[in-house]
């Protein structure tokens, strides 16, 4: 495909995309050979090989078919720009490096050939798809006019049937209009009675305004009563708590006797029980004292008893009589201990 032929097809889809898509925005401008010249020949001076991937992302934007056809052209200018180099000229180069340049030149060629033969790949594709996507909208038309149709018969139907609501309407506000009239006869005699309703609802409230000034001085003689009821209440309870506390502390002071009472009472309680233990230990220690005399006594009265003497001295009966007092003082002991 040539460069003409290129752009030719490039201007045709440019009309059918804004025939079909108004709201494309416009194209950059193309790309210039010098350009593509200038951007090969920063890529040669890097030591890459100018292709037409590499010369695109160099310029940022640009048509592979523009690129390829300036690529060529650069290609077919390289050897007589290499020539023309001041001080560089080549009249006659070497075998090996001639071989080299030609190599290549073959291969640039054939990348040119497969890079050309993908865009025409591409291109033949975005045209079936172009023409896939026409028919597809060329489908959507006649399905939108038949659409279109069907809602204009649906359009008509609702046009008669809201002519037919119309009608009915229209009887309907008849109908009301009769009505309205009615309620506005109504309306006038209830006017009327609400004016008559309004003067005895002023009298009523003029009734109402007296009988709440009445029931406004009421309110305040009772609040006043109230209030001096409520201070008598209030002195009651004052004199009342006062003679609770009174009594509280009467019942305290009363209840602090009683327990200072109590105290003296266990005291005396714990003097009494003491006596009374030492007093037990006393009287046990007194009858284990009193059993072996009343054995020595009863003993001896009967030893006295039986013997017989012609003759007893004073001293004899002496020592009788004091034995017998002593018994006597151990018995009356005896009884008050018991």
């Amino acid at each position: 495909m040539s460069t003409l032929d290129g752009d030719l097809l490039l201007a045709d889809e440019d009309a059918t995309g804004s025939s079909l898509e108004p709201s494309i925005p416009r194209r950059a401008p193309r790309i210039s050979q010098a350009d593509v010249f200038r951007a090969a020949d920063e890529l040669l001076v890097q030591g890459d090989r100018p292709t037409i991937d590499r010369v695109r992302m160099r310029l940022g934007r640009g048509s592979p078919n523009t690129i390829n056809d300036h690529l060529d052209a650069w290609w077919t200018k390289l050897g007589a720009r290499l020539r023309d180099l001041p001080g560089q000229e080549f009249p006659q180069l070497p075998e090996r490096v001639a071989q080299n340049l030609q190599r290549l030149w073959n291969e640039a060629l054939e990348s040119a050939h497969e890079v050309l033969q993908g865009t025409l790949l591409e291109r033949e594709q975005a045209i079936a798809q172009r023409e896939q996507a026409l028919q597809s909208q060329s489908q959507q038309l006649t399905e939108r006019e038949h659409a279109g149709a069907v809602r204009a018969a649906a359009l008509e139907e609702g046009l008669a049937l809201a002519r037919e609501q119309l009608s009915a309407a229209n009887r309907r506000a008849e109908r009301l209009e009769a009505t309205v009239q009615a309620r506005d006869a109504e309306g006038d005699r209830l006017r009327v009675r609400i004016d008559a309703v309004e003067a005895s609802s002023a009298e009523l409230q003029r009734k109402l305004d007296a009988a709440t000034a009445e029931y406004q001085a009421e309110r305040t003689r009772l609040q006043e009563h109230s209030a001096a009821t409520e201070r008598r209440w209030l002195t009651e309870v004052d004199r009342a708590r006062q003679g609770a506390k009174e009594a509280v502390h009467a019942r305290e002071h009363a209840v602090k006797e009683l327990r200072d009472q109590i105290g003296r009472l266990q005291t005396e309680r714990e003097q009494l029980r003491a006596e009374l233990v030492q007093a037990r230990a006393e009287l046990k220690a007194v009858a284990g004292i009193r059993e072996p005399i009343e054995a020595y006594l009863r003993e001896h009265a009967r030893v006295s008893a039986t013997q017989v003497r012609p003759a007893q001295p004073k001293g004899s009966t002496r020592t009788r009589k004091h034995a017998s007092r002593r018994g006597a003082r151990l018995r009356s002991k005896r009884l008050s201990d018991s």
